[in-house]
């Protein structure tokens, strides 16, 4: 198909604004009163379009150096976002009027390097300037004299990491040093905090505290990301407060520049897991090194990443193109070394690089580059938790991780296939564009037909973020204890441990996007559903849609399908929730969703035994694939308990399930039915219900004319060969040809792949009721093959051709069949008008099924 983005050229690009409102409630608006209930000042300035395609031109004339406050840069990806905060650095180095430090604080040991680097090559200030913290420990350099000091965010507020309480004695003196010395000097202090949604985590309660020793001295904060959050609103008020309150909120537009984005290929999954024996993995791997591509890949998880540059076809053929491969894994889990020494598992740009830790805060500048970012697997998902690894804080780790990518190439992302979209949830599109949206995404969607409509991932504007945060606090969180809350501050608790439910900023800040990204599919619930839309609508500033694969090959071969279906259904259709496919009631139900799943996500070859080529198998028109596709669900759904016992002992081989076999059952379950009066019942399954009870009919009739015949002392049962005298009477010929007219035109198994039987039921009604007589004779009878056909007398008649020994197949007395009379629709039918579909109901949440 055409790719959607062509519609989506000028569609714009949703990101997070930051709202002046959202800022301690304060407001201004057009007519009356400025409310300003905690004594903010917020000023905003915003781009609708840029005039320069690097925002530093526009940025510089709204910097004012003197103004004490804190300055809010909110700028796309790409668009010189960090030479311009360089060039703001210069401007306060070079004041003649004050003499200021700045600290540039930031996320991650690796951007610590590049910005020491970048200061001096783009900002021309002498190394002698700029420190760079991690050397404290390794030489005796002073610090106290250079003007420029280069941190991680987390050692400005003494965020020690998860596994100790405190940090490092070094790090405070350095710190507490660089404080007295400002105030000894009269220096004012510049704080300037890049990729700040990287860093929401270090701003708890207890950690701010140490800026707060800052307060004497600090003239300016400088808050610069791509992609704020809800939480980054508690940062901006927290650093805000030690600049007087004062807030200037600068704002660039996401443009579209053609000329420097990459191409964006996604490659969809069904593989339940992702190993490095995935398929997509190791053939893009194979396809990119056969075009000569330089190649990095950012895992989601470091397992993946491990095992990916162990694997010989993977990490050996890469090593061999590339040499020795820079594994990107953090080897400091703790956040803590023993020695300070610099880490060894940093990005290179001269090396291949496979592993985590570079989705933010690392620029790929390489040519003839292609980036793959592994997401997270459907095997992630959890009932409670997911388990995504890098990607876990949501859509900003998806944003960032794409942009990292800083020149033109390829970025190709193997992703899971996204659940199902509600598409009455969809904004602003025209009725071409949401066509064409809906009929990309169903493409690529996982087909799940048990998944409830409440279920499916939902389109949320991102300003409705606070409200669904807000919500949730509010009625759920607090007020299901807030009757708990009222009798605690009613009781007298003196010298006890502090007991204050957390206020809803606390909330918003420490668990807000983690709250957002577990809950809601389109917020980071489902990645693969966010990129897909954002992929879509043509949202990536850097990167557009050049093309996707969504359908992997599945080769099967004539003898061993059933083994082949075993492997892949151990591959693609595991779930963590259902361990089998087939655990519903229903077998047909279930059975239908895993057959249109296969042949929805996946293009099927068969090759057939003396024959060299692989052929495509086509859903319902081909006999031999269908049969075992049968003989596989009815394995898995009955297991040991399946009525046909001999087949369930060799269900490892292929054989065959036959048209008198499907007769048999669909005559066992429809013999069975006893219509619920509370449903109304659709035509066409009463009417299927209806033909397998005549055909029933039919062969009961056939039993009651067995006979016996004596020829000396041999005694034997016998049918005749040629339809008897009033096998067909006259009251029984339109239920005749409503079975044959059923058979012929509208059983799509029998007409479309189980065994096909229309050729020999046209002609003549004579001709007709012959062939019926055979059919029903091979399905529902058995007798002995003689050299020479029996001839007997029956009544006047001599010489008639008789079948000896003849005796009725059984019928199953259980349920445990190849149900294929209810259909899903049926099913759904029965069970929510079942009398005890409570019960049902319980025993499915018990096994988690619900």
């Amino acid at each position: 198909m055409e790719l959607p983005t062509r519609l989506f050229n000028d569609y714009p690009i949703e990101f997070k604004k930051i709202k002046s409102k959202n800022i301690s409630g304060f407001e201004k608006p057009k007519f009356g009163k400025t409310k300003n209930p905690n004594g903010f000042n917020v000023k905003k300035s915003t781009f609708e379009t840029g005039t320069s395609k690097y925002i530093n031109e526009d940025l510089q004339p709204l910097i004012d150096l003197k103004k004490k406050n804190t300055t809010v840069i909110n700028a796309p990806v790409g668009n010189g976002k960090s030479y311009a905060i360089i060039q703001t650095i210069k401007r306060f180095y070079e004041s003649k009027e004050q003499d200021y430090l700045i600290v540039v604080a930031t996320p991650f040991v690796s951007l610590v390097e590049q910005y020491v680097t970048d200061i001096h090559d783009d900002g021309k200030i002498p190394t002698e300037q700029i420190y760079n913290y991690s050397n404290l420990g390794r030489n005796e350099v002073s610090y106290l004299n250079k003007k420029i000091q280069v941190v991680t965010i987390n050692t400005l507020l003494g965020n020690a990491g998860e596994d100790s309480y405190k940090n490092s004695r070094v790090k405070r003196e350095y710190l507490d040093s660089l404080i007295d010395d400002c105030e000894k000097k009269g220096r004012k202090v510049v704080f300037i905090y890049d990729e700040i949604h990287d860093s929401i985590q270090n701003f708890k309660e207890e950690y701010v505290f140490n800026l707060w020793k800052w307060k004497n001295v600090i003239h300016k904060n400088f808050i610069i990301s791509a992609t704020f959050t809800e939480s980054s609103y508690i940062v901006i008020e927290y650093l805000a407060e030690l600049t007087d309150k004062q807030v200037h909120i600068i704002e660039f537009p996401r443009i579209k520049r053609r000329e420097n984005q990459s191409k964006l290929f996604i490659h969809y999954s069904s593989s339940y897991r992702f190993t490095n024996d995935t398929p997509e993995i190791q053939s893009l791997t194979a396809e990119l090194l056969k075009k000569g591509k330089n190649i990095d890949i950012l895992c989601y998880s470091k397992t993946l990443a491990k095992s990916l540059i162990s694997d010989k076809n993977i990490g050996g053929k890469l090593e061999k193109k590339f040499g020795k491969i820079n594994d990107c894994t953090s080897e400091n889990i703790s956040n803590q070394r023993l020695i300070n020494e610099a880490p060894q598992n940093r990005f290179d740009n001269a090396k291949c690089n496979i592993g985590t830790n570079f989705k933010s805060g690392v620029s790929i500048t390489k040519e003839n580059h292609a980036y793959i970012i592994i997401l997270p697997p459907r095997s992630t998902q959890g009932k409670f938790k997911n388990h995504y690894g890098i990607f876990s804080s949501g859509i900003t780790s998806i944003i960032q991780a794409i942009a990292r990518q800083r020149k033109f190439g390829e970025i190709h992302i193997i992703s899971p296939r996204p659940k199902e979209f509600d598409y009455k949830t969809l904004k602003d599109m025209s009725p071409k564009q949401e066509e064409t949206f809906i009929e990309f995404y169903n493409k690529v969607k996982h087909h799940d037909s048990n998944l409830k409509e409440e279920d499916k991932v939902k389109y949320f504007d991102l300003r409705k973020q606070r409200t669904l945060i807000e919500s949730f606090y509010v009625n759920e969180l607090h007020g299901n204890v807030v009757n708990g809350i009222t009798l605690s501050k009613a009781t007298e608790r003196a010298d006890l441990a502090r007991l204050d439910f957390p206020p809803y900023k606390n909330f918003q800040l420490n668990e807000g996007e983690k709250y957002l990204a577990s809950t809601y599919d389109f917020f980071g619930s489902d990645l693969s559903a966010y990129v897909t839309y954002c992929a879509i609508t043509d949202q990536f500033v850097n990167c557009h849609l050049e093309g996707f694969t969504y359908k992997s090959t599945l080769f099967f071969e004539e003898g061993k399908i059933q083994k082949q279906l075993n492997k892949y259904y151990e591959e693609y259709f595991t779930d963590a929730f259902k361990p089998w496919y087939f655990t519903d009631m229903n077998f047909y139900m279930n059975f239908e969703n895993f057959r249109n799943r296969l042949f929805s996500e996946f293009e099927i070859k068969l090759k057939k035994k003396d024959t060299h080529d692989f052929e495509t198998v086509t859903k319902g028109k081909n006999s031999l694939f269908e049969q075992q596709l049968i003989r596989f669900g009815a394995f898995k759904s009955y297991g040991t308990d399946y009525y046909y016992t001999a087949d369930y002992a060799n269900r490892n081989k292929d054989r065959e399930y036959t048209r008198g076999q499907y007769f048999r059952d669909c005559i066992a379950i429809a013999s069975t039915f006893e219509a619920n009066p509370l449903i109304n019942y659709p035509e066409e399954f009463l009417e299927r219900i209806n033909i397998f009870k005549d055909l029933s009919y039919f062969r009961d009739k056939m039993i009651a004319k067995i006979a016996q015949h004596t020829k000396g002392q041999n005694t034997y049962s016998y049918l005749p060969c040629k339809p008897f005298t009033n096998f067909i009477d006259r009251s029984e010929i339109s239920k005749f040809e409503n079975i044959i007219d059923y058979f012929t035109r509208k059983d799509q198994l029998l007409s479309n792949g189980i065994n096909t039987i229309s050729t020999r039921l046209t002609g003549s009604f004579e001709k007709k009721v012959n062939s019926f007589y055979k059919i029903l004779i091979e399905d529902f009878f058995t007798y002995e093959i003689r050299n020479t056909t029996p001839r007997i007398t029956i009544g006047t008649t001599p010489n008639n051709q008789v079948f000896p020994n003849i005796e009725a197949i059984n019928l199953s007395t259980t349920k445990n069949i190849a149900n294929l009379i209810f259909s899903a629709e049926i099913a759904e039918l029965e069970y929510d008008n079942h009398p005890e579909r409570d019960y049902y109901f319980t025993l499915l949440e018990s096994y988690n099924l619900e």
